[in-house]
């Protein structure tokens, strides 16, 4: 779309691109510069991976210098960003720009812990659906909705079906590594046995291969599974279907700007921090120390659980009142409740 708003005003950009067959070593590596040098060329700053299986970026930079951008990576590979939906988001603030540039040579974009075993995106059954159309999908009482984000990212904002519609699912994930061995676990598998399964993360990049996991783990047949899945694979009938909604929440958010069936903040892994909706509603979260409702992740504060150390909600009179050393005692949700 056409930039807006001021013309000095930062704007950013969310977007990934998975790649099969995937990069060799050579190939990777001198993607990785090339994609570095056309951020360099166009003075954007920001986070990204760059993978075998692709890439994965949020960046920000001038409105038209993020189009021209977006426009020079389908010139230089068609095929792969060809589909892409960038996600462009105009009119920031100054504190909301990255300050340099950081693009991370890795195995995985999302760190599954699957390496070179990740289930083929070509070969998966699941289904992309728009906004709308998952939208409706919600409201199916045969269906269930699950959340494949981080459970602190869940804490402040998740989906929210309405009554007698989709049954909601939360992993209870403290990263993307814990997903798989859900996804495996007998009780999981029950749970999705016949039903649609509709999954939805932040931006859509976490359910690509989540949902081409469960697609693979469906295709067990007494027990025998394919190379790439684990060898205690149960044997259950599968899902009825796996759909995953285009663009995630935050495309969700962009067509259902009053929320939906959507409740609470989108956490967001970029200076904006949150996604909010137009309705005004009380935070989902509390604070870990006094128990207010909260949904601000801010000053850094990470679960004193040295095994866990995820991101913890803090309200900010706490984190002005409390000492130092109390507001660093303090602990996520999930390990509050010894999960």
């Amino acid at each position: 779309p056409p930039a807006r708003g001021p013309p000095n005003a930062p704007s950013l950009v969310l977007f990934y691109a998975y790649r099969e067959p995937a990069w060799n070593a050579h190939e990777h590596s001198r993607a990785l510069k090339t994609f570095i040098k056309l951020c360099d060329a166009h003075d954007l700053k920001g986070r990204g991976r760059c993978a075998p299986e692709g890439v994965n970026c949020t960046l920000t930079g001038g409105a038209q210098k993020i189009r021209n951008f977006c426009a020079k990576l389908r010139e230089w590979d068609s095929s792969l960003f060809g589909p892409v939906d960038f996600k462009v988001t105009d009119n920031l603030g100054k504190k909301e720009a990255f300050k340099r540039l950081t693009v991370r040579k890795t195995d995985e974009l999302v760190g599954y812990g699957l390496s070179g075993a990740q289930p083929q995106l070509s070969s998966s059954t699941a289904t992309h659906l728009d906004a709308v159309a998952y939208h409706k999908l919600l409201e199916d009482p045969d269906a269930v909705v699950v959340d494949v984000r981080n459970q602190y990212e869940t804490e402040i904002g998740r989906m929210r079906p309405p009554l007698n519609g989709a049954q909601f699912l939360d992993p209870k994930v403290r990263n993307s590594h814990e997903i798989p061995r859900w996804l495996n676990a007998p009780e999981t598998q029950a749970k999705l046995a016949g039903k649609r399964v509709l999954m939805y993360c932040t931006g859509g990049i976490r359910c690509e291969r989540a949902s081409a996991l469960l697609s693979e783990l469906s295709s067990c047949k007494d027990g025998v599974c394919p190379a790439q899945a684990s060898k205690d694979a149960i044997a259950l009938a599968g899902p009825k279907e796996i759909v995953m909604v285009r663009g995630g929440v935050e495309r969700y958010l962009r067509t259902f700007p009053d929320g939906g069936y959507w409740a609470g903040a989108n956490y967001l892994f970029d200076r904006r921090f949150e996604q909010r909706t137009n309705k005004h509603e009380a935070p989902l979260g509390a604070c870990a120390l006094c128990g207010v409702p909260c949904d601000l992740y801010r000053g850094k504060v990470v679960c004193a659980v040295k095994a866990c150390g995820v991101p913890v909600l803090v309200c900010q009179p706490c984190r002005e009142s409390k000492s130092t050393d109390e507001v660093a005692t303090s602990k996520c949700r999930l390990c509050r409740d010894n999960f």
